[in-house]
């Protein structure tokens, strides 16, 4: 009778723990769709500067007000990797906030190890350190020494993965447009974190500036997001992928109907 009744209260739990991954995935798909689709931007130099950064911080638009020839390109340089990095904190903010109630819910969903017992734990995921926003030559020793690694108990390769994650938070990409007149850099989260013009600058007009930083910052994203691929294949290629909610829903969902 014990037995018959901690197989009702498992049958419970799991249908609601079922209902509540569904409840969540749905969330989840509709906040990615509008996670894609967030933008922010910031201005710098009394508005003279305005950059929008999308979902993932990175730069799309750059708009230079017309009295922008008031400042030397060198405060331009500056006022627009300001403004960029103002941009990508305030998209992150506006996705923190979209996403809180969901991680909420989440956070709240008992594991299925909780509900049984001879299924192994799974590991919380070590969050990585954030890219640095420091410009390439200005990082100091301190910045680029490596973080102390802590395995966490169960993961052997945790070390390994750990490192691979401080390397990240140092790895930069440039790009360039307008034939080099035109240099960004962006750190492995694609925010822009330097920007410089050659001496031949003076042969272009603001907005074509403006444009050519842009298009540059769209190159230096593509390239750092080969380079931290590339850092992760050795350890990760041959890794089996997690498989996603529609499996995770199905085993919940097998499991379910073992106990019916």
């Amino acid at each position: 009778m014990a037995g018959s009744a901690s197989n009702e209260w498992l049958k419970t739990e799991v249908a609601q723990v079922l209902d509540d991954v569904h409840r969540l995935i749905t969330g989840f798909t509709d906040a990615r769709r509008r996670y894609q689709a967030l933008t922010a931007s910031a201005s710098a130099e009394r508005g003279l500067i305005t950059v929008v950064a999308d979902a993932s911080g990175a730069v799309t638009e750059v708009v230079y007000a017309e009295d922008i020839d008031e400042l030397g390109y060198g405060r331009i340089a500056r006022g627009t990797v300001q403004a960029a990095q103002q941009a990508a904190l305030e998209v992150k903010r506006q996705a923190d906030e979209m996403l809180a109630p969901l991680r909420a819910m989440q956070a709240r969903l008992p594991k299925l190890a909780d509900l049984v017992g001879d299924l192994p734990r799974q590991d919380e995921p070590v969050a990585p350190p954030p890219a640095l926003l420091t410009p390439p030559g200005e990082r100091t020793d301190d910045e680029l020494a490596a973080a102390p690694v802590f395995s966490p108990p169960g993961v052997a390769d945790a070390d390994e993965i750990l490192r691979l994650q401080d390397e990240r938070a140092k790895v930069f990409a440039t790009g360039a447009a307008e034939g080099r007149r035109v240099l960004v850099a962006v750190n492995a989260d694609g925010i822009l974190i330097d920007l410089k013009f050659s001496s031949g600058i003076g042969d272009l007009d603001y907005d074509e500036i403006a444009d050519a930083v842009t298009e540059a910052a769209r190159a230096a994203v593509a390239e750092v997001a080969r380079m931290v691929t590339a850092l992760f294949t050795p350890i990760l290629g041959d890794r089996p992928r997690y498989p996603g909610p529609d499996a995770a829903l199905a085993g919940i969902e097998q499991l379910l109907d073992q106990l019916r």
